[in-house]
């Protein structure tokens, strides 16, 4: 074992656990393709070295992981069972430094909350929509602008379960409701949701887009059309469910001198399906504060760009904003994270960022390669106005 690895036997057999279930479970590879396969050849050398181990205990805890990922009891007694052999056990040393050695380069880790067991009753777009709308909106001089890019097309109303569980949770905050507005962008072919949608936030925008989906477009949008004389500009993803206190906490940040923005996150935890309705459930439709990650599990993306961001309205437009020139999956938001550090004082937090399960859109274009790899980082100078509502209006 080498100076640099954990000695503790929990932290390591948990390591073990976690590179099995990450290995195996269908949800892993949902919640970042990319991830799960950089990460894959490391992943299968540590199910190869547990299930060779020379208990045979262990090895068949490992081996019923492995056919079993979603279990919860099955990773607590491999976990435990591993931890009782202590970390110098020379029979688990190898397994433990083929996980510590995968830990320490995957950016995709598994969660496993202490009290969770199998999550709760799905939960779907009519029991949202049965949740009357929250009273109250934003004032005309709200400081604050939380702008939500959206469009569900073909996931069976998923992204919309999501979007109405994430604008219950934005109505229900301890931040004076006069001062922030939410925002939704609808970037489609036709304004397919606003009927469910437009009750539950302050501005409904539908912004005509026939083809791939254009995040950033979709916010330069939001922005233009609706930040008015708002200080400072949260971008956040329909899929996310905050806790009460998320706007409170988040303006209270621009406070500190020389803050420009910031990441209110450094992981992201992707819940399960199961766990996603036991967090909607626990958050929105019972009302607590938050949705308790103790009670959840769901795989970690370590250190992704965007997903929830704030920044000052005069940083956003001094860097031109979103780069429109990215459509479907990928780039954008380290394109714009990367400017944002670059020009401005950009800051990371390390709040929970709870991101709801929803069907993965494609990662590449079917010949493999990435949908944005043409364009060069740090390239954005719009030499037109950002944020045209009509920009692809005659896309086909």
């Amino acid at each position: 074992m080498t100076a640099l690895m954990s000695t503790d036997p929990r932290v390591l057999a948990q390591a073990v656990a976690d590179s099995i279930v990450v290995a195996n479970d269908p949800e892993a590879r949902r919640a970042c393709l990319l991830y799960w396969q950089y990460a894959r050849p490391r992943l299968e050398h540590v199910l190869d070295a547990a299930t060779g181990h020379a208990d045979p205990v262990i090895a068949a805890s490992a081996g019923a992981l492995a056919a079993h990922p979603q279990d919860p009891a099955r990773h607590r007694a491999l976990t435990a069972a591993l931890a009782a052999r202590g970390a110098d056990d020379p029979y688990s040393v190898p397994v433990f430094t083929a996980a510590w050695e995968a830990e320490s380069v995957n950016r995709l880790g598994h969660h496993l909350g202490a009290r969770y067991r199998t999550g709760a009753d799905p939960v779907d777009v009519q029991e949202l929509l049965a949740v009357p709308p929250a009273p109250g909106r934003a004032d005309e001089d709200a400081e604050l602008v939380v702008v939500i890019p959206f469009r569900d097309r073909d996931t069976g109303g998923a992204r919309l379960r999501n979007l109405l569980a994430c604008l219950a949770a934005l109505a229900d905050q301890s931040y004076d409701r006069g001062r922030y507005r939410v925002t939704v962008v609808e970037a489609d072919d036709r304004p397919r949701w606003r009927q469910a949608v437009e009750a539950r936030t302050d501005r409904y925008v539908f912004a005509p887009k026939p083809g791939l989906f254009n995040k950033s477009w979709a916010v330069n949008v939001g922005v233009v059309e609706t930040a008015g004389a708002a200080e400072a500009i949260c971008v956040l993803d329909a899929d996310v469910l905050v806790d009460r206190e998320f706007v409170a906490r988040n303006a209270a940040r621009f406070r500190r001198p020389g803050t420009s923005g910031h990441l209110t996150y450094r992981n992201m935890l992707n819940l399960g399906e199961r766990a996603s309705d036991a967090a909607i459930r626990t958050r929105v439709l019972a009302g607590a504060a938050e949705a308790d990650t103790a009670d959840l599990r769901g795989f970690v993306l370590r250190r992704p760009p965007g997903c929830c961001l704030w920044v000052r309205t005069e940083a956003f437009h001094r860097i031109g904003g979103m780069d429109e020139r990215y459509e479907g999956w990928g780039g954008e938001d380290n394109d714009f994270a990367y400017r944002m550090d670059f020009h401005t004082a950009f800051d990371s937090y390390d709040d929970v960022l709870l991101h709801l399960a929803h069907p993965p859109a494609p990662a590449t274009k079917e010949n493999g390669e990435l949908f944005n790899a043409h364009i060069p980082m740090l390239s954005w100078r719009p030499d037109t106005p950002i944020g045209r509502v009509d920009r692809f209006a005659t896309e086909e």
